[in-house]
């Protein structure tokens, strides 16, 4: 029987490769196994499919307590803007006259 699991908010594709098989070791396999990137955004609910588990006590803690580490962006959200030579553009922030 394939072990599987629907992601939660917040939740990366590392975060169920832990929560599934119990270590990271098996993160390509696993994304091979699923047809995805490793770094691609999950949606709330998308099912991932394991291979077989390799930490089993690492599992039983994260059944119990999900891991979710996946970084939000906010498009919206202005961005403060750097100051220093080191980060002007010539004739964006950085007038040449």
């Amino acid at each position: 029987m394939q072990n599987t699991s629907n992601t939660q908010q917040g939740q990366n594709f590392i975060d169920m490769v832990c929560q599934l098989i119990g270590s990271y070791e098996a993160v390509l396999e696993m994304a091979i196994l699923n047809n995805r990137g490793i770094t691609t955004p999950l949606a709330i609910g998308e099912e991932i499919k394991a291979s077989a588990v390799i930490r089993q006590d690492a599992v039983n803690i994260f059944r119990k307590k999900q891991p979710a580490t996946a970084l939000e962006q906010h498009s919206d959200d202005a961005m403060e803007e750097l100051e220093g030579i080191g980060y002007w553009i010539i004739n964006k922030n950085f007038r040449v006259s």
